[in-house]
């Protein structure tokens, strides 16, 4: 009888070795990877990670990462932070996770971020949920993870009342490499969004989806993005709307990046609409300065604010744009319109010395650059309209045609079809600037009168 009890303690204690002994060994693993892992989530330029902290237990280690935009993605100063906030159950077989991990794992890592933190300035009433993201590391060393932000019927106030927001759960999968270095796979769902302003204006979107892959060199670059509708109205009668949108990217070669955009309805704040249809490719190209361009231009005041003449524009935002040695060629723009299809082609090379210039003659004298446009003969009327000042405006048809015979005069625009279509073809190389085979000496002149007519658009 001795020898059985002894035979079951014995047993009982080398079955209880991986339940007791791993997780210690494990979170003693985990500990040394932390820092290495954790430098994965710093984006040079646009965030940086401020602090980090990881406490080891013998079956549970708390992590604590603080991060904080900067570059164009901040906003205010100073700049806000967001903190992660980590729960982290050691493997093999993790058993305070939630749900329980019946799989050996490394370890259930759950990490909660309240995103409100981004806009300390503002008051949600009531507060959303935190974004949660529960992974899961395999043998592999691969991780696994969902994402989950609660959807949430919410108020913003900053003194005043700001806006209201109504937003459906966003939920998605995440792939990762060996021990979190990079992602290797993204899907998101957004079925709804809504913020409508207090004092005017709205955006939303419906069925947004958003995917991406890992290309042949490792990066994060094969993505798609899908919406059934996107609505953008400043609450002023200036509203874009979208309806059928697709934007992929892939990477066909490292540094270069092919864009296609497909838009099946666009309607335009002037009420011209149609198909949209974009390729392009670039390279050496950063997306992240690409897609922050939107609320840079915002911020800048836009068409009408004089974003144009912004000394920001040129010190900041075209440097990140255009790198040195950058290319962009865009092989087809086309909208097609009830008036007709607005077309264009474009090509931009920038100098391997290129200097980040000082306005826009500075930026258009440095570029290798070609655009070749053709406008409808209604769609180029209702751009000049747009342009045209107060007195002007009382009768817009007579100066409407009289600008129309100035640009076509001084071969700015050349008419085809008959004056039912209007081309432009403009060549920049070498500090010197062709339009429709013409050279332009005195075109430095002619892009200020461009810049000061911009903030009738």
């Amino acid at each position: 009888m001795r020898l059985l009890i002894k035979t079951l303690l014995w047993g009982a204690a080398v079955l209880a070795l991986p339940g007791v002994g791993a997780p210690y060994g494990v979170g003693w693993l985990l500990a040394g990877r932390f820092d290495h892992a954790v430098a994965h989530l710093a984006v040079p330029g646009y965030l940086q990670v401020v602090r980090r902290d990881f406490h080891r237990g013998w079956f549970v280690s708390h992590a604590t990462v603080v991060l904080r935009p900067i570059g164009p993605l901040c906003h205010t100063k100073p700049c806000p932070v967001i903190t992660l906030h980590s729960r982290i159950d050691h493997g093999p077989l993790a058993w305070g996770a939630e749900p329980v991990s019946l799989v050996p794992v490394w370890a259930v890592v759950k990490t909660r971020a309240d995103l409100t933190s981004l806009w300390p300035r503002y008051v949600f009433s009531p507060a959303p949920g935190p974004l949660t993201i529960t992974s899961r590391i395999r043998w592999d060393s691969r991780g696994q993870a969902n994402l989950s932000l609660a959807g949430a019927t919410f108020d913003v106030a900053r003194q005043k009342p700001v806006a209201h927001v109504e937003t459906a759960t966003v939920s998605g999968d995440l792939q990762s490499g060996i021990m979190g270095r990079r992602i290797e796979g993204l899907e998101l769902d957004w079925p709804s969004f809504s913020l409508v302003r207090q004092s005017a204006g709205h955006l939303g979107w419906r069925h947004v989806h958003f995917q991406a892959r890992t290309a042949a060199d490792g990066g994060l670059a094969n993505r798609q993005l899908s919406a059934d509708s996107v609505t953008l109205d400043d609450g002023r009668g200036q509203a874009t709307r979208l309806t059928g949108l697709k934007l992929t990217t892939r990477r066909p070669s490292p540094d270069t990046t092919a864009v296609s955009l497909r838009i099946d309805k666009l309607v335009l704040p002037d009420n011209t609409q149609g198909t949209l249809i974009v390729d392009s490719r670039q390279h050496g190209m950063r997306a992240l300065a690409w897609a922050t361009l939107p609320s840079r231009w915002t911020q800048l005041g836009g068409w009408s604010g004089g974003a144009l003449n912004a000394p920001e524009l040129y010190r900041d935002v075209v440097p990140a744009l255009f790198p040195p040695g950058s290319r962009l060629r865009i092989g087809r723009f086309e909208l097609a319109t009830r008036d007709g299809a607005i077309r264009a082609q474009a090509r931009i090379h920038t100098p391997k010395d290129f200097k980040p210039p000082t306005g826009a003659v500075g930026l258009l004298s440095q570029l290798d650059a070609q655009l070749q446009l053709s406008f409808p003969r209604p769609v180029l009327r209702r751009l000049i309209q747009r342009t045209l000042g107060p007195a002007e405006r009382a009768r817009p048809g007579p100066a409407i045609d009289a600008r129309l015979e100035t640009l076509t005069a001084r071969d700015l625009i050349a008419p085809v079809d008959d004056g039912k279509r209007y081309r432009l073809d403009l060549v920049l190389h070498g500090g010197q600037m062709t339009i429709n085979g013409r050279n332009r000496a005195q075109w430095r002149s002619l892009v200020e009168q461009l810049q000061a007519a911009a903030q009738g658009l």
